[in-house]
């Protein structure tokens, strides 16, 4: 299995700088972040999930995409996907932009999440087959034509926050046509199984693995001495999850996934996380 990263957690670099890091760590693959930055965030520190240095809208994914993956190319890296922060149910021309924008640069997929599941309980089965058929039309009329692979990620708080549910979602339809985002750190929140468990209900849907460290945290006691837990995010290495035992079960698919680095690992900038997790894992995958 081969390293990559994901733009989102190299918020401090311009692409130049991102490029050359990758090279650096030994990073193959790159993931492009097209993102609107929020007014409000513009002037605010670089972060990850708010400003970033390099500003890579939809729009100019759409008319930058070739000549930026030739310049991840020139470096002997290869564009992996897009993770937009887009819905489902989205509007089909801002779906459509995200998938041109990734079909202009040879990305691959497009990650198009499920929305967050109500905090009441609900019709669940009700709601699977509304997203099924909408999942259904976006292949059909969008992404299907465009040659490009949907992308639901295993992440806390969506309709597929473990393994079982994104394969719910992605059953009746072909690995060719849709794939899953096997994120390992968000198992350590939501929706954690067994690491072989985990990788034989998704088989050939597993399109890549976002990798990071998380663990749970006492963050208070209520008034009848329940613990309540809190989550923060850490590196691989001290995190809830095994990280070689998960490596050891994905490798063992033969599937031989990118492994895509998202460390959000606090008081860190973006380049220390990557170096960090990069060397471990290179370790690790020595190992197996």
């Amino acid at each position: 299995m081969k390293l990559g990263v994901t733009a989102v957690m190299l918020p401090e670099l311009d692409f130049d700088e991102q490029i050359e890091l990758c090279r650096s760590a030994g990073v193959c693959y790159y993931q492009y972040r097209p993102r609107i930055i929020a007014d409000s965030q513009r002037e605010a520190p670089y972060s990850n999930w708010g400003n970033h240095k390099f500003d890579l809208t939809p729009t100019r994914l759409a008319k930058e995409g070739a000549a930026l993956t030739r310049r991840l190319r020139d470096a002997g890296l290869e564009p992996w996907g897009t993770v937009p922060s887009v819905n489902v149910d989205a509007p089909d021309d801002e779906l459509k932009l995200h998938l041109e924008g990734a079909a202009g640069a040879e990305a691959k997929c497009v990650r198009v999440a499920p929305p967050p599941y109500p905090n009441e309980p609900f019709d669940y089965a009700a709601l699977l087959e509304r997203l099924i058929n909408r999942y259904a039309q976006i292949i059909d009329k969008l992404s299907g034509p465009l040659g490009i692979k949907l992308l639901i990620e295993t992440h806390c708080r969506s309709l597929a926050t473990s393994p079982a549910l994104a394969l719910n979602l992605c059953h009746p339809f072909p690995p060719e046509r849709i794939g899953v985002i096997f994120d390992m750190a968000n198992y350590s929140r939501e929706g954690e199984i067994n690491p072989s468990l985990a990788v034989s209900v998704l088989g050939a849907y597993i399109d890549c693995v976002h990798i990071g460290g998380g663990r749970r945290l006492i963050a208070d006691v209520d008034a009848l001495g329940a613990k309540c837990v809190g989550h923060q995010m850490c590196s691989l290495q001290e995190g809830d999850l095994h990280a070689p035992t998960w490596l050891k079960a994905l490798a063992a698919t033969g599937l031989e996934p990118p492994l895509i680095i998202e460390d959000f690992t606090p008081n860190m900038t973006g380049a220390d996380r990557l170096a960090a997790s990069a060397a471990f894992l290179h370790k690790a995958l020595a190992t197996l």
